[in-house]
């Protein structure tokens, strides 16, 4: 119907773990509707943690793939956003190995 959501229903969409701490509801900068939005010092922990148990695992994370390992992890504050993943995080990564310079 074109109306926006409140906030309380944008939140309906964002798991409860992450509600109010890492995604909060602002005003667009632009159009000022309220909008979803992960704090980027929220995101970029998050991200820094995931990358360094990968790495503690042996896992080399592929560089030209950050963007989509970020958009995995948007879908999983905010679930009922879908993205068309044609490959796995699995895909995404490579093991190390002792022959590795």
């Amino acid at each position: 119907n074109g109306v926006p959501l409140l906030p309380e229903e944008i939140f309906e969409d964002i798991l409860t773990d992450y509600a109010a701490k890492t995604v909060t509801v602002d005003p667009h900068p632009c159009t000022g509707i309220p909008t979803a939005s992960i704090h980027p010092c929220r995101h970029a922990s998050v991200m820094k943690k995931v990358v360094d148990s990968w790495v503690e695992s042996g896992v080399r994370p592929r560089h030209d793939l950050a963007l989509l390992i970020l958009l995995k992890f948007v879908s999983s504050v905010i679930p009922t956003i879908e993205y068309d993943f044609t490959m796995d995080v699995d895909m995404l990564i490579h093991r190390s190995t002792k022959n590795e310079k």
